[in-house]
């Protein structure tokens, strides 16, 4: 006895076919990309590993002009520097989401 065939995920074209003939006009731009992908899982791994590089290069930046701020400062100013804690609030929020996502 031979095993059932498993259903294979549709191409790209396949959804596309079906996503124009459900619409008259021009499908939804977040409709599109879904079958351009093949499906939701796809388009949300891509999405997450942009934020992940989005995060990263904020992180990046808040920390090299956190250097660059610590630098300029006195030591006795840098405790209630604004611009020192608003610089540490960027890193902190741009490292929280990447230990979250």
């Amino acid at each position: 006895m031979s095993p059932l065939p498993t259903p294979s995920a549709p191409d790209a074209g396949t959804l596309l076919d079906d996503l124009h003939a459900r619409y008259d006009g021009r499908p939804p731009r977040d409709r599109r990309l879904v079958a351009l992908a093949a499906g939701d899982a796809v388009l949300a791994g891509v999405a997450s590993q942009a934020q992940c590089d989005r995060l990263l290069a904020e992180g990046m930046a808040a920390r090299m002009a956190l250097a660059r701020r610590r630098r300029q400062l006195p030591a006795a100013d840098a405790p209630g520097d604004p611009w020192l804690e608003r610089l540490v609030g960027a890193l902190r929020d741009a490292r929280d989401g990447l230990v979250a996502g």
